[in-house]
C-alpha cells in the first residue's frame, strides 16, 4: 500500500521528512503547507534540498485539507499561541485525514487544556481518522524510552527525566521567537507566554507517564526560573544582552491521588551558551529510575561528530508510525510500551 502523505511545515525538522517521504517507495508526497510568502508556491524538493519533485508548498490550509490524503505529519512552529496550529489538526482530523504531531505540544491531547483533547475526539469521530503524537522530547524519551526500561526493575518509586541542552547551535527563530532567550527576566514570568507555552507541553508528558503507569493525577506541578546573562552572548546572529534571559530551568512533577503511586517528574535546563555561570550543561538526557534496582541512562548524540541534534530524529520518531496510526481505530492513539512496570501485577 502507498500511503499518500501531507507535510505540515517545511522548516529544518520538516525538510529531513520531505525527503524522507519523497526517497520512501511506499509513500507520495501530496502537499506542503507554509506560512510565509517566500516559501509559498516553491517545489517542496527545492525547499528541502533535493531538487524539483513535481509539488509546490502552499500557505492555503484549505486547499491542504480538501485533498486526499491518508496522513499529516504535522510539524508547524511550535510558538505560544497554539490557536492556528490547534484548529487545523482539528480540521485535518475532521477531513478523514490522521495526524502525527510533531511539534512536541501534543503529547496527551486530553491535558493540553482548552477543550483540546476533547476536539480531537470528536473530529476523529467525525472524519473516522487518527491523532497520535512522535517526536523527541516531547515524543519519545519520556514517553516512551523512559517507561520502557522500567520493565527491568521489580519495584518503581521514581523516574526522573532531565534534559540539559547547550542551545547555541540552534536557529535564531528557536531560540529568540520560540525559547525566549534575551528576554528582560520580567517577560519570562511563570505567566508569559512562553512559560505558558513549555508548560502546556511538559504537562502533558507527565500526563502521558501517568497514563502508562496507570497513576490517577490530581495536577501536576510546574516550577520555571531563568538566569541572566553575565555578559553579551553572540548566538545566532543575534545577542543575547547582558542581564537578559540566557538559561531556563523548569520542573514538572506528578501530584498523585494515591501518595504511593510512582513519583514522576520532567525537569530541563537549556542554555545559550556553556559558560553561563552556575549553570552546568551537557548534551542530551538522564533518565533516572528509582527502584529494585536503581537504573540511571544516559543519552546523547555522538559527541564527536559536533553535533547535538539531528533532523533525522524526527524521521526516525514519524515515519514508522505512519501505518500503525492509519490503520488504527479512529480516535487518539498513545505510545504502545513493552512491559512497563506496573505494581499490581510485581507486588
Amino acid at each position: 500500500m502507498v500511503y499518500r502523505v501531507i507535510q505540515w511545515g517545511a522548516g529544518n525538522n520538516a525538510q529531513a521528512l520531505i525527503r524522507a517521504v519523497h526517497q520512501h517507495p511506499d509513500l507520495e508526497l501530496v502537499g506542503c503547507r507554509v506560512w510565509s510568502e517566500e516559501k509559498d508556491g516553491i517545489d517542496v524538493g527545492v525547499l528541502a534540498g533535493i531538487g524539483p519533485i513535481g509539488i509546490s508548498a502552499t500557505s492555503d490550509a484549505q486547499s491542504l485539507v480538501d485533498t486526499d490524503a491518508d496522513v499529516v505529519l504535522f510539524l508547524p512552529a511550535m510558538l505560544p499561541d497554539t490557536t492556528e496550529s490547534d484548529r487545523e489538526a482539528v480540521e485535518l482530523l475532521r477531513s478523514g485525514k490522521s495526524v502525527i504531531s510533531l511539534t512536541g505540544d501534543h503529547s496527551m491531547p486530553a491535558a493540553a487544556g482548552n477543550g483540546f483533547g476533547e476536539a480531537v475526539e470528536e473530529a476523529c469521530r467525525i472524519g473516522d481518522s487518527t491523532f497520535t503524537a512522535a517526536g523527541v522530547n516531547p515524543g519519545f524519551i519520556a514517553e516512551r524510552l523512559a517507561p520502557t526500561l522500567t520493565g527491568l526493575c521489580a519495584d518503581v518509586t521514581a523516574v526522573t527525566i532531565a534534559e540539559t541542552y547547550d542551545c547555541s547551535n540552534s536557529t535564531a527563530a528557536l531560540l529568540f521567537d520560540t525559547m525566549g532567550f534575551g528576554l528582560e527576566l520580567k517577560d519570562w514570568s511563570p505567566e508569559s507566554p512562553f512559560a505558558q507555552m513549555f508548560n502546556r507541553a511538559f504537562r502533558q508528558v507527565i500526563y502521558n507517564m501517568a497514563a502508562t503507569f496507570d497513576i490517577d493525577l490530581v495536577d501536576v506541578k510546574w516550577s520555571c526560573e531563568v538566569i541572566p546573562a553575565h555578559r553579551d552572548i553572540s548566538v545566532a546572529g543575534r545577542v543575547v544582552s547582558q542581564g537578559t534571559v540566557a538559561a531556563i530551568s523548569q520542573v514538572w512533577e506528578s501530584v498523585p491521588k494515591d501518595s504511593d503511586s510512582i513519583a514522576l517528574k520532567k525537569v530541563t535546563q537549556w542554555a545559550c551558551s556553556d559558560d553561563i555561570p552556575s549553570v552546568p550543561v551537557s548534551r542530551g538526557w538522564r533518565v533516572t529510575i528509582t527502584g529494585k534496582p536503581n537504573l540511571v541512562l544516559n543519552l546523547e548524540t555522538d559527541p564527536d561528530d559536533g553535533t547535538q541534534f539531528y533532523a533525522e530524529n524526527m524521521v526516525g520518531a514519524g515515519i514508522p508510525m505512519i501505518p500503525e496510526v492509519v490503520e488504527a481505530a479512529p480516535g487518539i492513539l498513545l505510545p504502545k510500551i513493552q512491559a512497563p512496570f506496573r505494581r499490581r501485577f510485581t507486588g
